[in-house]
């Protein structure tokens, strides 16, 4: 799809929930809102009040949205949300857009997260960022949430042995294997998708069946399991935690994944060392 930009970024399409399957399944609980214009703040506020649970940094303080201006670090923006449950915006922008649809969508995921980078933040000296933040910066970036009721499916994943996965058991990946957008950066690419998008893959088991519940009942397992798991030692240790995943591979998210040869393109599909568990 042809990207349209206003001013340097993208134009506000009403209608963008629709533009890409992973932008839908960040689709907040009530459905896509009638929103003919940029949203203000008190709208995307009322976004956040209205996620279940309600937004809110790990100390249960409900967050607050503030307008950004001028610049800011990486490292304030996150202690300002953990401290004071402020989470700034800048407006209008694709990108936190995107990244207050993540805060409603996964309220206790991105409550961990940011309380594991002030936790991380805490651990670091002489401004060397860790290889822990590292690794949670991609994942809030360019995040892939896989639910995986089939564990041989995993280990294809690790193993870089796409063409088996997307196209030899295409058929079965939509009971067994369901991906969902978490990374706002990697939401705002799937706006105007091309072919080397990768995004940075999380698997979580599930039980057969998870495929037939709904968005929501699906996202709120999924949340309580990575919140969870984000708050045990060892976690997100190194960005080799993380698995590259081509994510126009999966059913439906790219126009030539219908053409098997798509799927010998090494540059996209790459090899690469089996990842550890």
């Amino acid at each position: 799809m042809r990207a349209v930009h206003e001013r340097g970024t993208l134009a506000w399409d009403p209608r963008f929930g629709s533009r890409h399957p992973g932008i839908d399944t960040l689709r907040p609980d009530d459905g896509w809102p009638e929103w003919p214009r940029w949203p203000d703040l008190p709208v995307l506020q009322a976004l956040l009040e209205g996620a279940d649970p309600p937004a809110a940094n790990v100390n249960g303080r409900p967050l607050h949205l503030e307008l950004l201006e001028g610049s800011s670090s990486a490292a304030d923006y996150e202690r300002r949300t953990a401290f004071n449950g402020a989470l700034g915006v800048r407006h209008p922008s694709w990108h936190d857009l995107f990244n207050v649809l993540a805060w409603a969508a996964w309220p206790r995921t991105k409550a961990a997260l940011n309380a594991r980078h002030v936790a991380e933040l805490a651990r670091e000296t002489g401004g060397n960022r860790s290889a822990a933040r590292d690794a949670l910066t991609g994942f809030d970036e360019d995040g892939v949430v896989i639910a995986v009721a089939e564990q041989q499916l995993e280990g294809l994943v690790r193993e870089f042995r796409w063409k088996e996965l997307f196209w030899h058991r295409r058929s079965t990946l939509p009971a067994s294997f369901t991906a969902f957008v978490f990374g706002h950066a990697l939401a705002e690419k799937l706006l105007a998708p091309f072919v080397g998008i990768t995004g940075k893959a999380v698997c979580v088991p599930v039980e057969p069946g998870f495929a037939h519940l709904d968005l929501t009942a699906q996202r709120r397992h999924l949340d309580a399991r990575l919140a969870e798991r984000l708050r045990s030692d060892g976690s997100f240790a190194s960005p080799r935690d993380l698995m590259p995943l081509p994510v126009l591979g999966l059913p439906g998210w790219w126009q030539r994944g219908d053409d098997a040869d798509f799927y010998e393109d090494t540059a996209y599909f790459r090899p690469g060392r089996t990842r550890a568990r």
